[in-house]
């Protein structure tokens, strides 16, 4: 038997993992990034197969993680988390340098950063766990913690991405037991509250969307 609530009680982190150059960058939110060795500094970090990102990292050979800092701006996570870079410029508006490689490392919310050039890759089925040799790092924000996923889902009441390695279906922390009619988004776990918000739900156009992630009205339940 395999009890998905075990999988809850291991520990991430929360991190942006970007690739591209200046002409064509991209960047997605990830809690399965971690060192692998020390001597050589070497980083893996895993990709969902059909993640924009996926396809960037194999072309340019070479990533930058931006370790979030614990009160990282709920916008920085949508932004990454839950939208396409084949819909929006991801790092459009958004504070970012670029590293050796030419690799965009973003600097939002960030408090330390590391570059790595791929030197390995594993299939592991649904994700890609790309392996890379730390070329150079930066300390941005010495006086700040970094943001763990167990604290991204309790402060920005979000849940897991459909395309994250530990994405299980699971209702929303905002989901409650009140008289007010909530509807929730299945792929981000945005809230929608028809007190709150002044016009119920049922009331909106058709084509109205996830103002977090864009998923369609259909894709919406009522909590």
């Amino acid at each position: 038997m395999i009890d998905p609530e075990a999988f809850k009680k291991m520990s991430y982190g929360l991190y942006v993992v970007c690739s591209g150059n200046q002409n064509k960058g991209n960047g997605y939110i990830s809690n399965s990034v971690f060192q692998v060795t020390a001597k050589p500094a070497r980083i893996a970090a895993s990709c969902h197969k059909n993640n924009f990102s996926a396809q960037i990292i194999k072309e340019t050979g070479s990533f930058a993680v931006s370790i979030l800092q614990s009160e990282a701006e709920t916008s920085v996570i949508d932004r990454f988390g839950y939208r396409s870079g084949s819909d929006i410029n991801k790092l459009n508006g958004m504070n970012v340098e670029y590293g050796a490689t030419g690799v965009p490392i973003l600097l939002n919310s960030c408090i330390a950063w590391i570059e790595c050039k791929v030197i390995n890759s594993l299939d592991v089925g649904t994700h890609i766990i790309f392996i890379g040799e730390v070329l150079q790092t930066e300390v941005t924000d010495a006086n700040k913690s970094p943001l763990t996923y167990n604290e991204f889902k309790k402060k920005k009441k979000r849940v897991a991405p459909s395309n994250a390695p530990t994405y299980i279906e699971e209702k929303s922390p905002d989901a409650s037991t009140d008289n007010g009619k909530k509807f929730r988004c299945k792929q981000c776990g945005y809230v929608y509250d028809d007190t709150k918000e002044g016009i119920p739900f049922d009331s909106l156009p058709d084509n109205w969307k996830c103002p977090v992630c864009g998923a369609p009205k259909s894709d919406f339940e009522a909590i």
